[in-house]
């Protein structure tokens, strides 16, 4: 989604972008890149295998590293002019930028990671490396390129420290500040024994993991014949979501196939495409679902909520906290079906004015509301498992495989699935992973934050994550 910046309120356009970057990810860290890549800082680890012209005079980058830095750093979002900043990227770069609201989205992604230091820096020529450090201490390598004076490319990637053993990752992880749970399974017969275990029966929030019961609810109905994967769903206004996705940029009567909605759910975790399958199947298909995974705790997925739901109670104008706070099951359902006729505007004009509130949304987690959608370390293995082993199974793999969330040697592994999600203050990310020898395996990790959790923190988390493969 990309809001249009107001050009009287240069902090409504500041936090419209943070939110793009937060609801995105519901996924949202999703669709946006992590790793914050884009224009001619793009490449690997070492900066100069970008070649640089031979007339660009020595550090022309600095005036430009300059402003950027002090946008970045700056404690007061109120103080940056949004056309200011759309004047210092080239066309080029802002055009590779357009999903994310242009600069203003990677310099909010950044932010979400305040406060930010500056520990080194070396400008040299058309490119600058920056050692910035975040507030919960993550360090992260700053690449940017200049060319005639504005900014031609931004590359920002967290530094995760060596880890050699489990123990190793765990203590990366929990060095984070958030509530953690790290959790590494051998499957056998779609049951999840063990391998690895740090705190994976504390209840945490899934964020667009929980999709992974949609998913299932989904092939369980195909599988017995009431649903098909070519069967049409229309989108409608009232149904749309807010982000990620791009569904909910559709015209209104946009015909997709259940498993196009599938995909999308799954590989950009679109909001609208996850809502228009729970609307398919109902909503007590997918509680269901979950009870069949064998969770050990049923209610706290119960009732499962809509992605539109999960917004209009977390931050909706009136939002629905204080009623969904001590709700019991019953109550909670009623608290729902008031919200059946309120709808979201995607796409809105003036984030001011818009169905949610695009500022809560990037500043204040609902984890401490109960809103959202929560499981355990070991339940979240559970649900994997069944997939792995359940219902069209074979299409499920396929799915899931769209988006494989990292590198994994290809030497070791042959299948990769995935399911990330984020929204603030909430971390989820957990993958399927089939070796050589055709024995799966689950890695799944989640962290809690009464603070939003930076896509940079995110991203530095899930490679600690992804690199205890290696030890298996």
């Amino acid at each position: 989604m990309r809001l249009a910046p107001s050009r009287n309120g240069a902090r409504r356009a500041i936090v419209a972008a943070v939110a793009v970057v937060t609801t995105v990810g519901l996924t949202a860290c999703g669709s946006v890149d992590p790793l914050l890549e884009s224009g001619a800082a793009r490449g690997g680890a070492d900066a100069s295998t970008e070649p640089e012209p031979a007339d660009t005079p020595a550090a022309a980058v600095t005036p430009v590293a300059d402003t950027l830095l002090g946008w970045i750093t700056t404690t007061d979002p109120s103080s940056i002019d949004p056309a200011a900043v759309d004047a210092l990227a080239t066309p080029e770069l802002t055009g590779q930028l357009a999903p994310i609201g242009g600069l203003l989205g990677p310099i909010a992604q950044i932010q979400q990671s305040a406060p930010i230091t500056v520990t080194d820096r070396v400008d040299e020529g058309a490119q600058s490396t920056v050692t910035l450090e975040t507030g919960r201490g993550t360090p992260v390598t700053l690449r940017l390129a200049a060319e005639g004076g504005r900014l031609a490319g931004i590359q920002a990637l967290p530094d995760t420290p060596d880890v050699a053993t489990f123990a190793d990752v765990d203590a990366a992880l929990l060095a984070l500040g958030a509530r953690t749970s790290f959790t590494v399974s051998r499957l056998d017969a779609g049951r999840c024994t063990a391998v690895h275990d740090l705190n994976s029966s504390e209840t945490l929030p899934l964020a667009s993991v929980a999709k992974l019961y949609v998913l299932g609810a989904v092939a369980r109905a195909v599988d017995s014949g009431t649903l098909t994967w070519d069967e049409p769903l229309t989108v409608t206004d009232a149904r749309k979501s807010a982000p990620s996705g791009q569904l909910q940029l559709a015209p209104e009567g946009t015909v997709v196939t259940v498993r196009e909605a599938a995909d999308a759910m799954i590989a950009i975790s679109d909001n609208t495409a996850t809502d228009l399958l729970i609307d398919r199947v109902g909503r007590a298909a997918v509680e269901a679902e979950v009870a069949a995974t064998g969770s050990s705790d049923v209610s706290a997925l119960t009732p499962f909520l809509t992605t539109r739901e999960f917004f209009l109670l977390g931050w909706g104008r009136p939002d629905g906290r204080a009623q969904w706070r001590d709700a019991d099951v019953a109550e909670r359902r009623q608290i729902l079906a008031g919200l059946a006729e309120r709808t979201i505007d995607s796409n809105p004009v003036d984030p001011a004015t818009a169905d949610l509130d695009y500022v809560g949304i990037a500043t204040r987690p609902a984890t401490a509301d109960g809103i959202g959608w929560y499981a355990n370390g070991s339940d979240l293995c559970a649900a994997l498992a069944s997939l792995a082993v359940g219902p069209q199974n074979d299409v499920v793999r396929q799915i899931l495989a769209q988006n494989p969330g990292g590198e994994f040697d290809p030497a070791r592994w042959t299948y990769a699935g995935y399911k990330n999600g984020n929204a603030p203050g909430e971390v989820a990310g957990a993958w399927l992973l089939t070796d050589t020898a055709g024995q799966d395996w689950v890695i799944s990790t989640q962290l809690a934050s009464d603070t939003p959790i930076g896509p940079l923190d995110n991203a530095a988390a899930f490679e600690l994550v992804t690199r205890s493969s290696a030890f298996l």
